[in-house]
């Protein structure tokens, strides 16, 4: 039972931890200085954004690289272990089976749909995942985001105004994910899930597979009982279903050893086994993102989107002299055009500006640039707004990052503990390697740095 207590200890790890991140997003923002968007560390962003990236070369508003990066982990874990993701990690999956351990503890009572409707409910979920990709990749923009029950979750911290301004996930979160699991374990999971379609194909591909041994097998249903998502291992020598979440509950439940197993055609292996070797792929993928420097949070408008759609590139986060300067407007013209008070702060984010809200603002100054008839045909944005630290690559010398940031570069070595007469036009990484430092260190202490 080791692997059950390790894996619900790493689901709600991870579900505590991005409960965390949502909650310091609302506070300080995005941004350079802030909190990544929920979109941008959602896997399924990635493919949601992989059109405008192919086509364009830019990300959809609120995605990052980093999506698409989790993606290619996800995908590259289901491929090797099954669908672990949806049973170690995803946290709407936590959530609905943690509601159905709750309802249990309650007495409520585990219910489930005939068969005759459950096999063909299943489907839904695959035609959801069709609609956003096609409406998503036609519209340029996330259709599916004002539904999207992750999101209503990471902005719970934000108050009834977040509920207010897109109620319809709320009623997703609450009906799909936590009450309707209360009776159907897992119903979001089974039924409504778009990132599960993507992932079910994949399951079937998946090298590692439950298996079972008709030599071993008592036959006592035990298994089919355990499912989170009703499929019954027993009637088979090999879970083919791409609705395996290989969360492990029935391999764990069975009575019989060797009876029920993950394995490949010719090797078995323990639950536990399976479920750290998804995690060491995903945080692998994760790892290796940052160790190279192609992880990032933040994607900058291109310019082909600044001259199609320049507001895309202004975000609550920003001051009114930042959106000045990546609209190429004046500070009087943005205030006029965005309908703000002559009286409201300056250099103070939007969204911490009573009586501001940024979406209104962005619509104001779309409509005022088509008035008259204002074009922004280069990006105004400074590196400084448009690279957080956190961003900083190994390939970047010192003197881009003086330039970016405006920073002295001997007064960045200082304060991340490096000699201050480096260098200034060589590598950071090449740095790093001769005085055997981490990269990790010039980037706070860049942040450190642009807080003074």
């Amino acid at each position: 039972m080791r692997s059950s207590r390790l894996r619900i200890t790493v689901q709600i790890g991870f579900l505590l931890f991005m409960t965390w991140i949502g909650y310091r997003h609302q506070i300080l923002g995005g941004g350079p200085q802030g909190v990544p968007p929920v979109d941008a560390l959602c896997p399924f962003g990635g493919i949601e954004s992989l059109y405008a990236y192919l086509t364009t070369g830019g990300w959809l508003r609120r995605v990052a690289p980093s999506a698409l990066l989790l993606m290619v982990g996800v995908t590259v874990m289901t491929l090797i272990t099954g669908r672990t993701f949806c049973g170690w990690i995803c946290p709407l999956g936590t959530i609905g089976e943690l509601s159905a351990k709750a309802a249990r503890r309650l007495g409520i009572r585990a219910r489930e749909l005939p068969y005759a409707i459950d096999s063909k409910l299943r489907y839904l979920k695959y035609v959801i995942l069709f609609l956003i990709i096609v409406f998503t990749w036609k519209m340029g923009t996330l259709v599916w985001r004002d539904l999207d029950p992750w999101v209503a979750y990471m902005h719970i911290s934000a108050g009834w105004s977040e509920f207010v301004e897109k109620p319809w996930s709320f009623v997703v979160l609450f009906g799909t994910v936590i009450f309707a699991s209360l009776y159907i374990e897992r119903f979001w999971c089974r039924y409504l899930c778009p990132l599960g379609a993507l992932l079910a194909p994949l399951q079937k591909l998946s090298l590692i597979k439950v298996r079972r041994s008709e030599d071993h097998c008592i036959n006592c249903h035990i298994c089919s009982r355990e499912c989170p998502v009703r499929l019954d291992p027993e009637a088979v020598e090999k879970v083919e279903s791409g609705e395996c979440i290989s969360c492990g509950r029935c391999v764990e439940g069975c009575p019989r050893e060797k009876a029920l197993f993950f394995g490949t055609g010719s090797r078995s292996f323990k639950t536990i086994t399976v479920g750290i070797a998804g995690l060491f792929i995903f945080f692998g993928v994760y790892g290796i993102s940052k160790a190279t420097g192609i992880w990032q949070t933040w994607a900058t408008p291109t310019k082909l989107q600044m001259e199609t759609s320049p507001v895309d590139s202004v975000y609550g986060w920003m001051t009114i002299e930042q959106v000045a300067e990546t609209l190429g407007l004046s500070v009087e013209e943005v205030m006029e055009g965005g309908n703000i008070a002559s009286d409201a702060p300056l250099d103070v984010p939007m969204k911490e500006i009573e009586g501001v809200n940024d979406e209104e603002v962005k619509e104001a100054l779309e409509i005022y640039l088509e008035e008259h008839d204002i074009s922004v045909e280069e990006p105004g944005i400074s590196m400084e707004t448009k690279l957080s630290p956190d961003e900083i690559r190994g390939s970047s010398t010192m003197q881009e990052i003086s330039q970016s940031y405006g920073l002295d570069g001997s007064n960045v070595f200082e304060e991340a503990g490096w000699p201050s007469d480096l260098p200034v036009d060589k590598p950071l990484k090449d740095i790093a390697s001769e005085l055997d430092k981490e990269v990790q260190e010039i980037r706070d202490a860049v942040k450190e740095l642009l807080k003074q």
